[in-house]
């Protein structure tokens, strides 16, 4: 069993947002395996299980706030008895230009406090991580103004490569799916 999850921030004010891109990458996945969404309020998290090779996935959209996403992944990690290497956490990430993906296990959560959490709950770093890029403000715009603005058509990631790094990560592992979008 694998576990994937997408970090945002719940509720409409949010879709849409930089910040959203971990919920709009697993919410093409499930799209695309007719999966539906379900809640699961003892795990802070909405869930869809779906099949891939054979292989069980769950993937989950924090209902914690993005800044307490460390809590629910914890919970998930611990029901469901998720080994670190079958866990993909995906987020938005500044350090990338727009719609780049990149893999990653642990380093620094370079400022992005729901990743930060989540190392402080799960009490380890080694987290294989999905990196969706988003750029940097332009002049003295706050990074939170810029994490919860909308994202522009030609600055969102493909919804067809977010699912296709996903399926790589989920069929070869984490060195695979690097050396195919790093």
């Amino acid at each position: 069993m694998k576990l994937i999850i997408g970090l945002g921030n719940i509720g409409a004010k949010y879709q849409g947002t930089r910040h959203n891109l971990g919920f709009d990458a697993v919410d093409a996945f499930a799209v695309e395996e007719d999966a539906l969404w379900k809640e699961d309020a003892k795990r802070k998290a909405f869930i869809a299980k779906v099949i891939v090779q054979d292989e069980s996935i769950v993937l989950a959209k924090p209902t914690t706030f993005m800044n307490r996403s460390g809590d629910a992944v914890q919970a998930l990690t611990s029901f469901y008895k998720i080994d670190p290497k079958d866990l993909l956490v995906i987020h938005d990430d500044m350090d990338l230009e727009p719609g780049r993906i990149q893999f990653k296990e642990g380093g620094s959560p370079a400022g992005h406090n729901g990743i930060d959490h989540i190392y402080e709950r799960l009490g380890t770093k080694n987290v294989q991580r999905m990196r969706i890029g988003i750029g940097r403000p332009e002049g003295s715009m706050a990074a939170e103004d810029w994490v919860l603005g909308k994202l522009s058509p030609e600055n969102a990631p493909n919804a067809i490569d977010t699912v296709a790094g996903m399926r790589d990560w989920i069929e070869y592992g984490l060195e695979t799916a690097s050396n195919n979008w790093n």
